[in-house]
């Protein structure tokens, strides 16, 4: 699978509610980040734990959350995915930045995401 292939198949996964295949298209020692500092989940999460452990908080934070691709741009192991992101009283845009490894597997993850607007929507 190149780079696109393997984030949407992440996206499929995940969108599917099938988190443990999801988990395996992410390296060990991915980088996520979710930039902003009012936003309780912004930060630098190090390590496919980290991460795991902050996407475990979505459930409790909104309800009825799902994030589906609209389009990705990929240029070799890079892909930038524009997504619309939806929970109960939310309805915007994210977008989402990825590099894959020689494996098919994240390693690094950036969320470009509406922060204010899913702040708002937060339980």
């Amino acid at each position: 699978m190149d780079a696109k292939q393997v984030v949407a198949r992440a996206y499929e996964l995940f969108g599917n509610g099938e988190m443990e295949a999801w988990t395996e298209t992410i390296d060990d020692n991915v980088v996520f980040t979710l930039p902003g500092d009012k936003h309780p989940f912004s930060g630098v999460y190090k390590g496919k734990h980290a991460m795991l452990d902050l996407f475990a908080k979505i459930p409790g934070a909104w309800d009825n959350f799902h994030v589906e691709p609209e389009f990705m741009i990929s240029e070799g192991n890079k892909v930038f995915v524009k997504c619309r992101a939806k929970a109960d009283g939310m309805d915007t845009i994210f977008g989402h930045y990825f590099e894959i490894n020689d494996e098919g597997k994240t390693v690094v993850f950036t969320a470009h995401d509406d922060t204010l607007s899913s702040y708002n929507a937060m339980k």
